[in-house]
């Protein structure tokens, strides 16, 4: 239905009748095949209706023709005329005596002439933004791409950095609880003194040890079985989802796309559910495995 009020649409816009164009846009299903059959009706009808351009004079029944007071162009019918107010955004328009000459066979062979090579020229256009369209897509894709791959570069900075400096308190800390074992057993040898001596201990200080924590993890190693049996491998927050190792591969691998990821023990397919999920929900925290397969 839209293709054939388009049809219609530009069969209107060239000067054919409303009607007539609606009737030639139901029996073809292109713009050029209903303007050659509606030309050749037209071409036909004309001389039997003995159609002549004289001024019209039936006012009192209904107008001739509609003219825009804008432009000064004439229209058959009220939908003509409705369809020029919504092509021009013109206003003003009158009931006319004036009838529309109807084209002769070499005007409607020019244009004919005219349409077809505009219809060229929207195809070409199209054509165009089209690709215009697609290349955007590609360069979107790319720059989200590369944006991805800047944040997680910056994110294995910033946790490079993180670590330096746990590593650095951690040696610290057993620094200083080396350095209190120390004074302690110091402390214990001159107490044995004091009571070889005869002098009573004093009240023995307790020892403090250094407490020990459960190990957290930043980072996940994720290895990635290809369906070539290739084996890559990249480091993700433990707090990403993993949705992220999915657009890396895509990235990386754009190749492969479209195909589903898979975990080999247990064996299961991972569903969109679970893109969503971070990657310690699925135990690839501090390492884990994936298996990509070719969609089906």
């Amino acid at each position: 239905l839209l293709q054939m009020a388009s049809v219609a649409e530009q069969l209107v816009e060239m000067g054919f009748d409303a009607a007539d164009a609606e009737n030639a846009a139901k029996h073809n299903d292109t713009l050029e095949r209903a303007m050659d059959w509606l030309v050749s009706r037209q071409e036909s009808e004309g001389v039997n209706n003995g159609e002549t351009g004289a001024t019209c004079t039936t006012m009192e029944i209904a107008p001739c023709s509609y003219k825009c007071n804008d432009c000064g162009k004439l229209m058959k019918d009220e939908n003509a005329m409705m369809f020029h107010a919504s092509k021009t955004g013109h206003e003003n328009f009158a009931e006319s005596t004036d009838t529309i000459k109807p084209l002769t066979p070499e005007e409607r062979i020019e244009q004919a002439a005219r349409l077809k090579e505009r219809i060229k020229e929207s195809l070409s256009k199209k054509a165009v933004m089209e690709e215009q369209e697609k290349y955007e897509r590609e360069r979107k894709r790319v720059q989200e791409g590369k944006l991805m791959l800047e944040r997680n570069e910056k994110r294995k900075e910033n946790e490079q950095l993180a670590a330096i400096a746990q590593r650095k308190k951690d040696k610290e800390e057993d620094e200083n609880a080396k350095r209190r074992v120390l004074e302690q057993i110091k402390a214990d040898k001159e107490a044995r003194k004091g009571v070889c001596a005869g002098v009573p201990p004093s009240q023995p200080v307790p020892l403090s040890l250094p407490i020990q924590h459960k190990k957290e993890y930043k980072e996940a190693n994720i290895q990635i079985r290809l369906p070539s049996g290739e084996t890559i491998r990249n480091t993700f927050g433990v707090s990403e989802e993993l949705s992220a190792v999915r657009l890396w591969i895509e990235v990386t691998r754009p190749e492969l796309v479209p195909f589903a990821l898979l975990q080999p023990f247990p064996r299961k397919v991972l569903s969109s559910e679970d893109m969503a999920a971070p990657l310690s929900s699925h135990g690839l925290v501090p390492s884990g495995s994936l298996v990509v397969t070719r969609s089906q």
